[in-house]
């Protein structure tokens, strides 16, 4: 009767809603479930990373403990969970979560790794070697890398094409809090990343990947690499490394053999084969700065693109005569002048000149929060902190402010979403 009762809490009962302290917006199980993978990913990685620093990101919306989002097993579904600790007497606990450390103890019964991961990273590190692009002597296989930062255990590592270089295989399962720290571990040291898996086969047009795998393929700019026996042996008869690479378009996988020393590589260290698509707001964005000089942004070009935000964001009763009105273009410019650091669309010079001038005008006086939150999420607070811009805001803030689901707050999320998601500084990246 008693585990009946432990099984029945664990999995009958379900977190209904989340909150997030970033922003106090209220995200349902239901919303979760019908976000895109994208989206999903922002929040699984804000929501882990939230758990490395040992504060709370996403909170259950009964008990006010944190919570996760993780994928249930059996349908790939994402879903709520509490952390350990949550009160049982929740109605909507979900049952005590196994720590990393006991999830990885039991995949291969209390050893580190399995026979195929130590035979694949010990070939990795004889393709390296073999590679003229190598430094002599030095690959290091499954030895610490002890910094003052720390110190991680990557299956290979060496110095190639005269930059440092961490491989990792993937296999099984790992958790997103290791994938997490040894990324952000590598990326202090200056080393550059790449997740390795073996013998890849993409799912079915009705299947998923692994979460761990999706983990992964995000990190590399949505590419995923692999080796298997045709890459091993051309690597070894050209005595270079050779990958296989893979990508999505239009919900279709694709696939191409490459050179390791034809990778792109991110910023975050990570490589890449294939640009994905940009998605729609990094397009729409690129497209108005284009449009875009010393005296804001022109005229035909300007009314297509108001005409593509009503048409994209299902803005009913709107025209691009009405966004105008708005003083959308001037908002989306004031916004692309924050996330720069410089004027956009504007012959001034100082970022305060840009907010003094925008909040000037009475009718832009209900965005003065917006701008606010805005300029806080992209490192600006020393400009908000200038007294002239202080004095508008507070002179602004007494009109009603419209909030996310204006016109205004429907078109910024839209086109800024990683900004408003994040709830981090974007100008330090």
């Amino acid at each position: 009767m008693r585990l009946t009762g432990m099984v029945e809490r664990q999995f009958k009962r379900t977190l209904k809603r989340a909150v997030d302290l970033e922003t106090m917006r209220t995200i349902s199980s239901d919303a979760l479930m019908g976000m895109s993978k994208d989206d999903y990913q922002i929040i699984r990685r804000l929501a882990t990373r939230a758990r490395l620093d040992r504060r709370p990101r996403y909170v259950c919306g009964l008990c006010g403990h944190a919570v996760y989002a993780p994928r249930e097993g059996r349908t790939g579904q994402p879903y709520w969970k509490h952390h350990p600790g949550a009160p049982e007497d929740c109605q909507w606990w979900t049952g005590t979560p196994s720590g990393v450390d006991a999830v990885s103890g039991r995949q291969f019964h209390g050893a580190q790794e399995s026979p195929l991961h130590a035979k694949i990273k010990n070939i990795v590190g004889e393709l390296l070697t073999a590679d003229r692009r190598t430094k002599p002597e030095s690959v290091v296989v499954d030895a610490y890398l002890i910094t003052e930062g720390g110190r991680r255990r990557p299956d290979v590592r060496a110095v190639y094409n005269e930059v440092s270089l961490a491989v990792e295989v993937q296999l099984a399962t790992t958790q997103i809090p290791i994938i997490i720290q040894r990324e952000d571990f590598y990326d202090s040291e200056a080393y550059r990343l790449l997740w390795l898996t073996w013998n890849f086969e993409p799912p079915a047009a009705t299947g998923r990947l692994l979460s761990s795998f999706e983990d992964i393929f995000y990190s590399h700019n949505k590419n995923l690499f692999s080796i298997d026996d045709e890459t091993i042996q051309l690597s070894r008869q050209r005595n270079e490394v050779i990958l296989r690479a893979f990508w999505v378009r239009e919900d279709v996988w694709h696939s191409k053999v490459v050179n390791l020393h034809e990778l792109n590589w991110l910023s975050s260290g990570r490589a890449f084969a294939v640009a994905p698509e940009p998605l729609w707001h990094d397009d729409f964005l690129a497209r108005w700065r284009a449009a875009t000089g010393d005296h804001g942004t022109r005229w035909p070009e300007r009314g297509v693109l108001l005409t593509e935000l009503v048409s994209k964001l299902s803005l009913a009763g709107s025209d691009n005569r009405a966004l105008e009105e708005a003083d959308i273009d001037a908002l989306i410019n004031c916004l692309l002048s924050l996330l720069d650091g410089h004027p956009v669309g504007s012959r001034q010079r100082k970022l305060v000149e840009v907010l003094n001038t925008f909040l000037n005008v009475e009718r832009r006086h209900r965005l003065a929060r917006l701008i606010r939150r805005f300029a806080e999420l992209t490192g600006r607070k020393e400009e908000l902190e200038t007294k002239s811009v202080r004095d508008k805001i507070a002179t602004a803030l007494k009109t009603v402010q419209d909030d996310p689901q204006s016109l205004a707050g429907r078109i910024a999320v839209a086109l800024f979403p990683e900004t408003f998601a994040s709830g981090r500084t974007v100008a330090s990246r």
